[in-house]
């Protein structure tokens, strides 16, 4: 029973994966794994001409992936802010720097983005699974 009375199912954290790799091959079938989960994230953008972070209408959990074919690895928000997820290849050229609870990153387009951790910890283990996986650490930016 959750706080307010209500009968809520409890799901294992094992279900709750299988649940959430199901709703993700809704969007992409070529997903085979998660490989972590960040709860809540919230995302930035830089603007390099005015120096400045704006808030994207980006919002949700993160889901980094396994995928069967090219790209291998990529993250996703579930977006909850609107009904457009976000999807990130982590390619080579993808580059990211941490500054806990933030994860900054430039894309294969060149926009430098942000992500806010809810969660400290969920911010570090996804930095350490991207520089295992793909990625370059340490890019500078002209952050203010």
């Amino acid at each position: 029973m959750s706080q307010n009375g209500k009968l809520m199912p409890n799901l294992d954290q094992q279900s709750t994966k299988l649940l959430n790799l199901t709703v993700l091959q809704l969007i992409d079938p070529f997903i085979e794994e998660i490989l972590i989960t960040a709860a809540h994230v919230t995302f930035y953008e830089f603007n390099i001409d005015l120096s400045q972070w704006s808030r994207k209408d980006v919002e949700g959990s993160l889901f980094v992936v396994k995928r069967n074919t090219q790209p291998r690895f990529q993250f996703v928000v579930m977006n909850r802010r609107n009904t457009d997820n976000l999807v990130e290849n982590l390619l080579g050229d993808f580059e990211f720097e941490v500054q806990v609870p933030y994860l900054l990153y430039r894309n294969a387009s060149q926009e430098v983005n942000g992500i806010w951790f809810d969660n400290a910890r969920e911010c570090e283990e996804v930095a350490n699974l991207f520089s295992r996986y793909c990625c370059f650490t340490g890019f500078t930016t002209v952050v203010v």
